[in-house]
């Protein structure tokens, strides 16, 4: 029995004395007692806070919120730290301005014309052609654009263009290193039209550009392609211009009066083009045959003030044989057996009645011909060979329409 418990006192508790230098404390002992200052510390604390807080009753709610008053406009304002966060479904969208949302000059951001000029040596007529569009664009209620493709001019008319680009925002400029055709000029400015409307226009200025708003009017309307039907004299040349045009519509069946001329046509019907050498004045020709809408205005043409004009009477050969050879696309090609077998059935023919006339001759007549066999030979063979001809044709259409399609899909 403790001495303690023995004479009816308390026992004491226990305190763990710092052991001295020489003497050696058991690892248990030091645990102990740390253990137990941590959870008197840890009740002590909690008993301090569980004072502090004030009894609070389930009927009370929550307590209310203070927010301090703002002196200019007298509201409460909610601190910083209790502001709700913002979702990405409520973040504020950036304001848009002016121009971003109408576009330069406050008309739609798109595009709406572009306006295609092949220039060759023209350095003259620079100028007073960017004048006139400057005037134009600016009184358009639409955003227009003038893509100017040099086409390898050897006078200063590249360097007369780069030096008005600056002053106006809708020009864009494009060069061939060497003359390439018209055709592949205005392919390359086709390619590069942003407008829903692209519109054809020399650079020689016989054509005014407040004409070109017409066009564009009567594309809105429902056309699909417009053409100029030039309205004026300008030499010899209308004689040819005549002809070509007579034979086009006899041949293609295309109601219009000018071919050779200002046009517009949607973007759309640029794809539809075969762009060989030459043939930039079939397109409205082209247009028809895929099945767009066709229709003309009245423009005043206008003699050419400065310059040299790249067409003439020698241009007539050229232009009579592009006239064929785009009927033969546009016609035979499609269909190559129905070509080829008929002139191959039609030379059979001949040799066929022309032996029987040989036979009847050497045996009926006993009167040889010799030349007359030579005839036969040379039109079943013509024949056999058309027909073959046709065949190999056909093989070869089926191969590009397979190849189209693909590109479809």
């Amino acid at each position: 029995m403790n001495p303690e418990q023995e004479f009816g006192r308390k026992p004491s508790k226990r305190k763990v004395l710092a052991p001295k230098k020489n003497e050696e404390v058991p690892k248990a002992d030091v645990k102990e007692s740390l253990s137990s200052g941590k959870a008197d510390g840890d009740n002590n604390r909690n008993e301090s806070t569980e004072k502090k807080k004030p009894a609070r009753s389930r009927s009370a709610g929550p307590p209310k919120k203070t927010y301090r008053r703002d002196s200019r406009s007298g509201r409460d304002q909610k601190p910083r730290g209790e502001r709700p966060k913002k979702t990405d479904t409520t973040r504020r969208q950036p304001r848009k301005t002016a121009n971003a949302r109408t576009g330069r000059g406050g008309r739609s951001g798109m595009t709406k014309l572009s306006v295609v000029i092949p220039a060759y040596n023209e350095e003259s007529n620079i100028e007073p052609l960017l004048n006139q569009f400057s005037q134009l664009f600016r009184n358009l209620p639409y955003k227009a654009e003038m893509i100017l493709v040099n086409d390898g001019s050897e006078d200063r008319t590249f360097v007369r263009i780069k030096e008005h680009q600056s002053k106006y925002p809708w020009l864009k400029v494009f060069s061939h290193r060497n003359n390439r055709g018209l055709t592949v000029a205005l392919e390359t400015g086709f390619a590069k039209a942003n407008g829903k409307i692209v519109c054809f226009y020399p650079a020689d200025l016989q054509y005014h550009a407040n004409e070109i708003p017409k066009l564009v009017s009567k594309l809105d309307s429902g056309a699909d392609v417009v053409t100029g039907w030039k309205q004026g004299s300008y030499g010899i040349k209308s004689f040819g211009s005549f002809i070509y045009n007579c034979l086009s519509r006899v041949l293609f069946k295309v109601k219009v009066h000018d071919l050779n001329s200002i046009k517009a046509f949607k973007k759309e019907v640029a794809e539809c083009f075969t762009y060989r050498p030459g043939w930039h004045r079939y397109m409205v020709v082209m247009a028809a045959q895929a099945g767009f809408i066709i229709d003309e205005v009245k423009v005043k043409l206008l003699p050419r003030k400065s310059g040299k004009s790249k067409f003439g009477l020698s241009q007539l050969p050229v232009g009579f044989l592009d006239l064929l050879s785009v009927k033969f696309e546009l016609s035979f090609t499609k269909k190559p057996l129905l070509f080829f077998g008929s002139a191959g059935i039609i030379s059979g023919t001949l040799g066929f009645i022309t032996g029987l006339i040989a036979l009847y001759l050497r045996f009926v007549e006993n009167a040889g011909f010799r030349p007359l066999l030579y005839m036969v030979i040379l039109l079943l063979v013509s024949g056999l060979l058309l027909f073959t001809i046709g065949f190999l044709a056909e093989l070869i259409v089926s191969v590009k329409d397979d190849l189209s399609r693909k590109k479809i899909v």
